[in-house]
């Protein structure tokens, strides 16, 4: 019996080692040691107040967080001004200090005319926020402690009409709390437990997926965002980086990413961050969580927009000059507003009154276009008319055969110019899509107007 009880021991042993090796195997990262030393140019820059833009003395900066190009002739840029003590710069929307706009498109640079609003902290504008945290074997104890105590800091920071989820991840996504407002239940579902119930291997893609399905369909909230934090590289998502970058786009989700450490994957993060339209950073420091994660909340709640109104369509280069009393900053970047298919853009043709004969001022449009077509050789669109109404039945007969007119104008010059008709369709809505009151001068000024759609690519 004896020998019996110490063989079935011994076999259970054997049973249980082989158990642990299969779990190492399968999944644990081990954890980095403590903090590398940072490169020896990093001096990171954490937003921690805010400054009426008059009052500040340190030298200031302006920072393009993102760009939103869905429209071709409606460009917003979201920017923010902050000095270099960490300070924001508010009611900078004066013109005043912004001593210079220009836009240079195919080697010609003009002058750009810039709409400028200000959207601050003090703002109640609904906000939903997915925190995705990694929580992979690399991490290790004290610095996933230190992820979950700036996930604290950001819920005690919270305005009340801004929503937050919270979500862990290794080669795993656990959703510790699902969007919420309310802060006490964030701070009492919040686990500071380090790694317990994770340490696995890394799925950041996954993580940032399972942030978006969290708060896209949540109503009610103006702007969302994913902040996605990792110290590694991801090798376990099961789905891959263009499905989640489609997704962020369709569900209209920014991305904000923070790395840490060296054990990153270069631009991995970055290039989701940039065509998403959120903010990138990576730090090196532990100690840092804290204001990382701050500054992130603070620059989502904190920007301006500029906004402007661009007549080409390719890729443009813009730079901005922003300045105070004593001192400047510029800004440089580009952007490439080609119409994808689906998309309408405004085709700056004119005609005389109830005409549908092209003017002369016509031709920059029209060799715009043009070479939009020549750069594009598959390229098909439907060229669309469109008037203002005064609801009488008479009038909209008529105004329909004058869209229609028009459109056909629009068509046959640019088969003039060697295009195969078969690339255009044509079609005359009258006054049947206004998109302003007609009621209006203003308004009905914008119902006349002609606009194509790309049909194919």
């Amino acid at each position: 019996m004896k020998k019996l009880l110490l063989l079935s021991l011994l076999i259970g042993g054997i049973l249980l080692g082989f158990a642990g090796c299969a779990s190492f195997d399968q999944g644990g990262e081990p954890p980095n040691e403590q903090d590398a030393p940072p490169p020896s140019d990093y001096k990171p820059l954490f937003v921690k107040q805010s400054l009426p833009v008059g009052a500040s003395t340190a030298t200031p900066g302006v920072y393009i967080s993102s760009m939103d190009v869905r429209e071709p002739n409606k460009v917003r840029v979201y920017a923010h001004i902050i000095d270099s003590n960490g300070a924001y710069l508010t009611g900078a929307t004066s013109l005043k200090w912004w001593c210079g706009a220009t836009d240079e498109f195919d080697g010609k640079e003009r002058k750009m005319k810039l709409n400028i609003r200000e959207a601050t902290i003090n703002d109640q504008e609904p906000h939903a926020i997915a925190l995705v945290m990694d929580h992979s074997g690399s991490m290790g104890e004290d610095r996933a402690l230190a992820i979950q105590n700036a996930a604290e800091t950001i819920i005690n920071s919270k305005k009340p009409e801004d929503g937050v989820a919270l979500i862990k991840y290794d080669s795993k996504i656990g959703v510790e709390v699902p969007l919420t407002r309310d802060a006490a239940e964030l701070r009492s579902k919040l686990q500071k437990t380090g790694l317990l119930g994770f340490g696995g291997l890394t799925a950041i893609l996954d993580g940032i997926t399972n942030g978006i399905n969290q708060i896209s369909a949540a109503p009610g909230y103006r702007r969302k965002a994913v902040v996605i934090f990792t110290d590694g590289q991801d090798n376990s998502s099961k789905t891959t980086k263009e499905s989640v970058i489609k997704l962020a786009k369709e569900k209209n989700i920014m991305i904000c990413a923070l790395d840490f450490g060296y054990g990153v994957n270069g631009n991995f993060l970055s290039d989701i961050v940039k065509v998403t339209g959120g903010s990138y950073n990576r730090i090196y420091n532990t100690s840092e969580f804290d204001n990382a994660f701050a500054d992130i909340y603070r620059r989502l709640r904190n920007y301006y927009v500029l906004e402007f109104n661009p007549v080409d369509f390719g890729i443009h280069n813009v730079k901005l000059k922003f300045c105070l009393p004593k001192d400047s900053a510029q800004a440089e970047f580009s952007f490439d507003n080609t119409p994808d298919v689906g998309s309408i853009a405004l085709l700056n043709v004119y005609f005389d009154l109830d005409k549908a004969d092209l003017k002369s001022e016509s031709k920059a449009a029209l060799d715009n276009i043009s070479t939009l077509l020549k750069g594009f050789p598959l390229m098909e669109i439907e060229v669309r008319g469109h008037t203002d109404s005064t609801n009488k039945t008479k009038d909209k007969e008529r105004n329909a055969k004058l869209s229609q007119k028009r459109a056909d104008a629009v068509k046959n010059e640019l088969v003039k110019r060697g295009f195969a008709p078969e690339r255009f369709k044509a079609v005359g809505y009258g006054d049947s899509q206004p998109v302003a009151d007609n009621k209006s001068d203003e308004g009905r000024a914008q119902n006349r107007r002609t606009e194509f759609v790309v049909t194919k690519k």
